[in-house]
């Protein structure tokens, strides 16, 4: 399971069954990550970081890690690259957090958070202890969710993107790190919380918003359905529009900026560069199931929505919509056996840029 990218760096993490794993001559991680969705009984979790260039790939195994510093959750661990500007450098440091168990003898200040943070640091292959300090209420919800994932923010900073309540940023190379709290410029969607009849939290939020930083600037997107007519395609299912916005705001500003929102009704569905979807059936926005609004890396004006006949179909369809210019530029048909509903199994990122 791929955990975290940050330029040619890539964490992943490989979960072994108890006897199933190396035997003891074989260097290993120990540690059961607390929580963690690979966290069964007998379970145990291997971390290696991918470097993918320049020069000849790597896979290191990362070493010394027990159940002392494992994270709590697996998905809150991070990668970031030492070098800097230098794209030559192969040094970097892995972050694990874990919500301390002493913050109580030190503050009875109950919006104070702390989080142990176990760096190790390939330069020095050895680890470090950091005590990192959150002043916010929402970052324990964050940080303790099971759907909030790890970006990598450029300089040293790493964010714990929450798709419903916000992104927790931190230099972690710091030697006092503190969390910031940006919250997004829209608020939970109450809609959602009618139509499945559950709370927030326990509803996947990635079908409907994605999130990325790059170059300084945290880029933001929400995709909201609506029906657009009482019309069933064959799978029986009544199609949907959307209606996408995106906003933009730069690490260091206090304030968002709203850019674009796009209908479908926007986009027109004309020409024979839109798919057939079944026998000679072409591809109409009110046919069809959308979500997992994607953000390209490198097209601002870009955003990437998943189309299905519904949503156990075996086949998607991956539109990449300039909501800008309001056109379909580009549909990619791609297997869907293994995607729950409209969450996505895939994520973007710039590896391809070092690969050789």
């Amino acid at each position: 399971m791929v955990l975290c990218s940050a330029d040619a760096f890539v964490l992943l993490v490989v979960p072994f069954i108890h006897g199933s794993r190396p035997g003891p001559g074989a260097q290993s991680l120990r540690g059961r990550s607390r929580g963690s969705q690979f966290g069964g009984c007998g379970e145990y979790n291997d971390f290696f970081v991918y470097r993918a260039g320049p020069g000849a790939p790597s896979l290191s195994l990362l070493p010394g890690v027990d159940s002392y510093r494992s994270p709590d959750y697996v998905t809150l661990a991070g990668v970031v690259p030492l070098g800097g500007a230098d794209l030559n450098s192969k040094d970097y440091t892995v972050v694990f957090p874990s919500l301390s168990k002493f913050r109580s003898r030190y503050t009875n200040d109950s919006t104070r958070k702390e989080y142990d943070l176990y760096v190790y640091r390939s330069d020095i292959s050895d680890w470090q202890w950091h005590n990192m300090v959150s002043k916010k209420n929402n970052s324990e919800v964050i940080m303790q969710h099971e759907g909030t994932r790890v970006t990598f923010a450029g300089r040293g900073t790493l964010g714990w993107v929450n798709h419903w309540h916000g992104i927790l940023l931190c230099n972690v190379l710091d030697q006092y790190p503190v969390m910031r709290l940006i919250e997004w410029p829209v608020p939970l969607p109450c809609d959602l919380v009618l139509r499945f009849g559950m709370g927030v939290d326990n509803i996947y939020a990635r079908p409907f918003r994605d999130v990325t930083i790059s170059n300084g600037v945290i880029r933001f997107v929400e995709l909201k359905s609506c029906r657009c007519s009482d019309t069933r395609n064959e799978k029986g299912v009544i199609g949907q529009g959307w209606t996408v916005t995106t906003w933009n705001r730069e690490i260091s500003s206090n304030k968002w900026q709203k850019r674009f929102t796009v209908k479908a009704d926007d986009v027109p569905v004309t020409g024979s560069s839109y798919p057939k979807v079944s026998g000679d059936k072409r591809l109409s926005w009110d046919k069809m199931v959308h979500g997992g609004p994607t953000l390209s890396l490198y097209d601002d004006d870009v955003v990437y929505i998943m189309a299905r006949l519904d949503i156990r179909h075996p086949v998607a369809w991956m539109l990449a919509i300039n909501i800008k210019e309001r056109t379909l530029e580009a549909v990619k048909q791609c297997s869907a056996e293994k995607m729950l509903g409209l969450e996505p199994t895939y994520v973007q990122c710039a590896l391809s840029n070092y690969l050789m």
